[in-house]
């Protein structure tokens, strides 16, 4: 089994695990959003972690996420919460949903910018900077926001706070879970997608939310 999928309890162990054979990561992020998307009805846990195992059964040749030591790879961690709303409290007005992204690389930022658009949604603007999103936000209400855990200038744990606060949903992104530990539980109640970002999963986690 290449791919696994854990659905963690309050206590922060895995009740329950899934695992699957996938040719592609696509097809493990499809599956993670449909199998996550069902039990989340029938079942009780906080959220749900992707773990893909090829690097360690020697089919991740060329893996970007591999580093020595490890033995996989965890791709998603998506909230019960996210799943369990059928749609988000304000209901979206525009005929195509308007999407911010905060990104440090430009070249990530130009490829979820394809991956939004592709998705049917329209890109408000791209940041690289917390103040110029900041300020952009003061203005302009986006229908979602992928916003990468630590940007040129700052961390985002603070603007993920004020737009889980505000119901404007949030899709994060980085390098790695240990960041999402060190952000104080600001990205907690919201998707989390590992670097580099499959079309699958952006798009898919748009879609859910909106």
């Amino acid at each position: 089994m290449n791919y696994c999928l854990n659905f963690i309890g309050e206590s922060g162990r895995a009740d329950d695990v899934w695992e699957a054979n996938f040719d592609s990561e696509h097809a493990a992020i499809c599956w993670m959003w449909i199998a996550g998307g069902t039990w989340a009805v029938c079942g009780s846990w906080s959220f749900m972690e992707l773990w893909c195992r090829r690097c360690s059964n020697g089919q991740g040749a060329g893996c970007p996420r591999f580093s020595a030591g490890t033995t996989a790879c965890c791709i998603a961690r998506v909230p019960a919460s996210v799943l369990k709303r059928a749609r988000k409290d304000h209901h979206i007005r525009r005929r195509r949903p308007l999407v911010l992204i905060v990104e440090r690389n430009a070249f990530v930022a130009m490829a979820h910018h394809g991956m939004v658009t592709a998705a049917g949604c329209l890109v408000g603007a791209t940041f690289s900077e917390y103040a110029s999103a900041g300020r952009w936000l003061r203005v302009h209400s986006p229908d979602a926001v992928i916003l990468d855990i630590e940007i040129r200038d700052r961390g985002c744990a603070e603007l993920a706070r004020s737009l889980t606060l505000q119901a404007v949903p949030v899709v994060a992104v980085s390098s790695g879970l240990i960041k999402i530990a060190a952000s104080g539980g600001a990205f907690q109640p919201v998707p989390w997608l590992q670097k580099p970002v499959t079309s699958a999963g952006l798009q898919l986690a748009l879609r859910s939310m909106l």
